[in-house]
């Protein structure tokens, strides 16, 4: 097997002003990417299921049905947190007693299903998990999972946290053990876009992501309950801020986006002073970051710069304008044209 040609370290993300979320903390190492596509068919499965236990966790894998062997995953820890983007022909995943015992994790998994289905099993439990819904399971026990689907292929995020961690901010995590969680409403959705910028960027201050991570798991928890989501004002700061990066075309006003977080727009407006800002400033930071971005790709140097305006929810090019150059002393246009020239001295 050549695993030097299949594992290698991706580069990090910008972490502002690209339509990722900003994280407040973020991994602690680079992501490593690891895929079977330059592996032998015939040496795939066995490449697959050691890349898996080698990285992230002891599981045992066999295909489901006749096609041919293939996934890709990428995997980062943040603190003692791991997260992982990963997917896959359909195979089934699982973990015996034997191999509990050998791996000796003390963790919680959660799922979060973007494309397929899985088919989860643990202690009694089975769920059938569709796009749109997540599951948890203990790796502390046997389980099995199958991904699969009509595509033929299933991606899932995957977020593996401390048990103890977990079950301090949600003691009745066990019982929704292999349970469809609806993702479903503003904050579940940007919690699962947390998670995928989680994995994609590198910046520092870990400690703060793994505490976010494991608070937000619990938040998924307690809504799927009927309670209410428990996130403090720095939590709260961290998903809005997500969700308004995620739909910086058409942010809705203060009052509905209050809503969809379930607090009130007092509530909203204080947690934003608590960052030293206010809604209203830090949207159109938001936009002018984004705006900066995109001026600077390659393949939208042709793009009108009123056209890259709308995409950033301004009303139009002139307003866009005003407001960039009060941000960065210069206007979009030249700040595009000096683009090359800082790119051959760099």
């Amino acid at each position: 097997m050549n695993e030097p040609a299949s594992f290698s370290t991706l580069p990090a993300g910008p972490n502002s002003g690209d339509g990722e979320p900003s994280l407040c903390g973020t991994a602690s190492a680079m992501p490593i990417s690891v895929s079977t596509d330059q592996i032998h068919p015939a040496e795939r499965q066995a490449f697959w299921t050691e890349s898996i236990c080698r990285s992230f966790a002891h599981i045992e894998t066999r295909p489901i049905g006749p096609t041919r062997v293939s996934g890709h995953f990428e995997f980062v820890e943040v603190g003692s947190v791991k997260l992982v983007r990963f997917d896959s022909s359909p195979q089934c995943y699982s973990r015996d007693a034997k191999l509990v015992s050998k791996a000796g994790s003390d963790e919680f998994m959660f799922d979060f299903q973007r494309r397929g289905r899985s088919s989860m099993a643990q202690a009694g439990n089975e769920g059938t998990i569709q796009p749109g819904y997540g599951v948890l399971y203990d790796a502390r026990r046997p389980f099995e999972d199958r991904l699969d689907g009509p595509e033929q292929r299933s991606e899932v995020l995957i977020a593996t946290v401390p048990a103890a961690t977990l079950l301090r901010m949600f003691p009745q995590a066990e019982l929704l053990c292999a349970r469809p969680v609806p993702l479903s409403g503003a904050i579940a959705r940007s919690i699962a876009a947390f998670i995928r910028a989680a994995i994609q960027l590198s910046d520092a201050r870990p400690g703060q992501a793994e505490t976010d991570i494991v608070a937000y798991l619990s938040t998924l928890l307690r809504l799927a309950t009927g309670d209410d989501h428990g996130l403090t004002r720095t939590e709260l700061f961290g998903l809005i801020d997500t969700y308004l990066r995620a739909n910086i075309a058409a942010i809705r006003p203060a009052p509905a986006i209050a809503s969809a977080f379930g607090v009130s727009e007092r509530t909203l407006h204080r947690v934003f002073a608590d960052q030293q800002t206010t809604f209203e400033r830090h949207v159109l930071q938001l936009r002018v970051d984004h705006f900066r971005n995109l001026l600077q790709q390659p393949a939208l140097s042709q793009t009108s710069i009123a056209a890259l305006a709308m995409q950033c929810g301004f009303a139009d090019g002139a307003h866009a304008s005003r407001t960039f150059k009060s941000f960065f002393g210069v206007t979009p246009r030249d700040f595009r044209g000096a683009i090359p020239a800082q790119t051959q001295i760099g």
